[in-house]
């Protein structure tokens, strides 16, 4: 993993986690990103929402970038201009960050719930998706911390983009009625989005893990916790998957491997004389020796090992074993 830090403006400062290339990989080589803006009341940036959201996210196949927006006495003004700053970059340096632009997703907690959802309804370029946890939304609750921001909910519109959204009702620093009327500015102009108001749960839950929780039991909910699973398949359902070649793996195919064919492991065909044979028929005496000493070669299937060997175990060849296999099995 590559990891490093931008100067975006005097108060900005973005820090990305992008996945190494690699040849086992590589149908994730171009991924989409995730700008991820801490919470803490316009006051701080929190390390909790920051780097393990970063690396949760990473797991998950984005590449990600935490950014440090201005805070305390910066004006909120500052803080957006970072935000945007941020867009910005990652977009412009695409092909050296291995993302696509078109899939730039934006996850913010709390203030930075707010800051996301103030890139969603009024960037000069939107993000792609929002996830926002226990967002503030309403323009209400800056005076509260020194700011004066803008009203999110008031400014959603059909450039909005799709959302996923979580909070708790046991959320009494930010009252749910931020949530609520967020998604209702979503629904009334026809905007994706999925919700998920959990029960219980104080504010400033993070993952929602031991890990974050900085030792306090409050901040650990095994029901929040699911939320990023489920930010990840909306996001999948948005973006769409990287692509995947041939069939899930079934029953049917465990069953398989148990009989006698191409998809038996190697070592089970020649622990019976009778599947040996077959082998013999159709391989060189040297290959066979060279399968019962080669370990990884000994676990593999014929299938298996055609991609390996596609000389030695053609189509041909492959069609005469499958065939006197099968007919062993019968």
């Amino acid at each position: 993993m590559q990891v490093f830090t931008e100067e975006l403006t005097a108060t900005g400062r973005l820090t990305a986690y992008v996945q190494d290339p690699s040849d086992e990989l590589a149908s994730a080589a171009t991924r989409p990103a995730m700008l991820v803006l801490p919470g803490g009341g316009y006051r701080f940036c929190s390390d909790r929402e920051a780097e393990p959201v970063a690396l949760a996210y990473l797991a998950q196949g984005f590449n990600c970038f935490v950014l440090r927006y201005a805070v305390g006495e910066h004006p909120w003004t500052d803080s957006f201009a970072d935000g945007v700053a941020a867009l910005e970059w990652i977009r412009d340096h695409a092909d050296e960050v291995n993302i696509d632009p078109e899939k730039v997703a934006v996850v913010g907690f709390s203030a930075g719930g707010h800051l996301a959802a103030s890139l969603g309804v009024s960037a000069p370029r939107r993000p792609d998706a929002l996830v926002l946890g226990y967002p503030v939304t309403l323009a209400e609750f800056g005076p509260p911390v020194g700011k004066e921001f803008i009203d999110c909910p008031s400014h959603v519109d059909e450039l909005t983009p799709p959302t996923f959204l979580f909070s708790t009702q046991g959320d009494t620093l930010v009252p749910i009625r931020n949530s609520l009327r967020f998604l209702t500015a979503l629904a009334e102009h026809d905007i994706a989005f999925e919700s998920h108001i959990y029960l219980l749960g104080p504010h400033g839950l993070s993952l929602a893990t031991a890990a974050v929780a900085n030792g306090r039991a409050a901040m650990v909910d095994d029901s929040v916790s699911q939320w990023l699973t489920d930010s990840v398949t909306f996001l999948r359902r948005i973006f769409g998957d990287f692509a995947v070649a041939g069939e899930a793996e079934v029953y049917a195919d465990l069953l398989e491997r148990r009989r006698p064919g191409l998809d038996m492991p190697v070592n089970r065909l020649l622990a019976d004389d009778a599947l040996t044979a077959v082998l013999d028929t159709h391989l060189p005496a040297e290959v066979i020796a060279a399968l019962r000493s080669d370990g990884l070669a000994w676990s593999l299937s014929l299938r298996d090992l055609s991609g390996h060997q596609p000389e030695l175990l053609n189509a041909r060849v492959l069609e005469g074993l499958e065939r006197d296999l099968h007919a062993v099995r019968n």
